[in-house]
């Protein structure tokens, strides 16, 4: 059996404890989900003000602007919450409290693919926008996004393609 110096022993628990100076960016990223709120929050206010003013075509951008704000809201939960708890340190939450418990259960290729999945939904919601407004963006940028959007799509594509792979692999036979 191999001796462990107490050198060897100090430098590895440094190392490991390391693995906190991540837990301020989970807070702060946990607070840029207040940031949303705020901002989300004064564009409902601004539009229910100017509601009158509002057209089909508004609503719609409008929507789905919230649904592009929620979607990302959803990204930094998912990798705020399984980033700590894969990374930093186990979460000791009560089921009956109302976490969402497959959360936690999230391998770190399940959150790849949740991560990578999400940014397709937000592009394609900002392809959507830009495609609902047309007649205002030059046809090289709308080109540009769409090039952008196929490279997340084959992206997500490659990651789940990797995912299969892994899980194949590792698979009891």
């Amino acid at each position: 059996m191999r001796k462990i110096s107490k050198v060897e022993t100090g430098i590895e628990k440094v190392v490991f404890s390391s693995r906190w100076l991540q837990a301020p960016i989970y807070l702060v990223l946990s607070l840029v989900l207040l940031a949303f709120v705020f901002d989300i929050s004064k564009s409902v206010i601004m539009m229910l003000i100017n509601i009158k003013d509002f057209g089909g075509h508004e609503l719609i951008v409008f929507a789905l602007t919230l649904c592009d704000a929620a979607l990302v809201a959803n990204l930094v939960v998912v990798v705020v919450i399984s980033g700590y708890e894969n990374f930093v340190s186990k979460i000791d939450v009560a089921h009956d409290k109302g976490e969402p418990i497959w959360i936690k259960k999230l391998s770190p290729t399940g959150v790849k693919m949740k991560i990578a999945g999400s940014i397709v939904a937000i592009s394609s919601i900002s392809l959507l926008k830009q495609f609902l407004d047309i007649a205002h963006i030059s046809d090289r940028e709308l080109l540009w996004n769409v090039i952008i959007h196929l490279v997340f799509v084959f992206s997500a594509i490659m990651i789940a393609f990797t995912g299969w792979l892994e899980h194949k692999v590792h698979k009891p036979h």
